[in-house]
Parts: C-alpha cells; sequence; structure tokens
C-alpha cells in the first residue's frame, strides 16, 4: 500500500481554466502507459525513468502533478540492484511470484541493505525455492521474527519495516490518488 510519506509528497492539480479532472482519467494514463510496454504485466517492479514517463504522459493529458520529482524519487533509481536483476529473463519469472506477496519488493528491497544482502536476493532469485523463502518472510510469523532479527546485525535492516517505494503501478496510482484526494478533496 501507498505510504504514509505520500500525504505531503505532491498534487494534482488542474490548469485554472480547467474544471476539477477525473481521477478515473490518470488511472486510464497510468494503467495503458504500463498496458503498451512490451513484457509488461500487472505486478511488475516500476522504475524511476517509468514514474516519470508516467507523469509526462498525465501533464500531456491535462494532468499537472505538484511535486511529481519527489514521486519520481519514491521509484527505484533505473540503475539499482533490484532493477537490474528483476529485468533479467530469471528475474522476471521470479518476479511474477513474488509480486502478490504483502510487502514482496520491499522484502526483497530491505534484503539488499544488509551485508552480503544482493548476494542473497541473487541466490533467491536464481536458485529454486527462492521465491518461497520471499513468502516466508513475507507471510508467516517465523518469517516475521527473522525479518525483525536482521535488523540486530551490524548494517542490517528490519526487513519487515515497509521502505515507502513505489515499486508497481498499483503503488504509483495509490500515490497520485492520495494527491489527488489532497489537492481537489479539499478546495
Amino acid at each position: 500500500m501507498a505510504l504514509v510519506c505520500l500525504l505531503l509528497v505532491g498534487e494534482v492539480i488542474a490548469s485554472p481554466q480547467a474544471k476539477t479532472p477525473d481521477f478515473d482519467a490518470v488511472a486510464k494514463v497510468v494503467r495503458s502507459h504500463f498496458a503498451s510496454r512490451p513484457g509488461y504485466q500487472d505486478g511488475d517492479l516500476i522504475s524511476r525513468s517509468q514514474i516519470d514517463a508516467v507523469l509526462e504522459s498525465a501533464a500531456a493529458a491535462g494532468w499537472k502533478v505538484h511535486n511529481g520529482r519527489e514521486i519520481v524519487e519514491l521509484g527505484l533509481p533505473d540503475n539499482s540492484f533490484l532493477v537490474r536483476e528483476l529485468s533479467t529473463p530469471t528475474g522476471r519469472k521470479f518476479m511474477r511470484k513474488i509480486a502478490t506477496l504483502p510487502g514482496g519488493y520491499s522484502h526483497l528491497d530491505r534484503l539488499t541493505s544488509i551485508p552480503r544482502g544482493e548476494a542473497i536476493v541473487r541466490e533467491l532469485i536464481r536458485k529454486p525455492g527462492g521465491d518461497e523463502m520471499v513468502a516466508y518472510l513475507a507471510t508467516t510469523k517465523g518469517g516475521r521474527r527473522l525479518g525483525k532479527s536482521l535488523s540486530g546485525v551490524r548494517g542490517g535492516a528490519d526487513v519487515n519495516k515497509p521502505t515507502g517505494r513505489v515499486y508497481t503501478a498499483d503503488d504509483l496510482l495509490d500515490v497520485l490518488q492520495q494527491a489527488y484526494k489532497n489537492r481537489f478533496h479539499n478546495l
């Protein structure tokens, strides 16, 4: 679910001459943008350049997202470890197995920050059953305990704690919808 910090991040604004825009129109722009990408499936990881392109498409369709730069920054950089790894054929297969897990991407993102984390994530991606470990972390009490215990290692992080990032088109829509509500429901 998109994040508490979103309340302050951005707001959707219309030109002074325009009537209040319809959020469904923005949702359509977002969905059609990603649907037009070759090989894209709902739940796939998105990156900053993709978020930026969506905001440009929304602006071209009559939407101006105030503080759009901050929204873009909520995405993973295009050259980040996760974006690179999950864009390989093996990574895409793995990604689509964990995409529906609550906090699946966030867990992976946090794992990359611990010592040897990138090597661990790379191994999860490449080895059979790696997605089951992420499911364990994301959905079981034992997994949550393990995730929390990782914060005790030198340089570790609580793997269960949300990152506040935008990982998917649905996350982006949540951010934009909150921005829309902040702007147009307070008029």
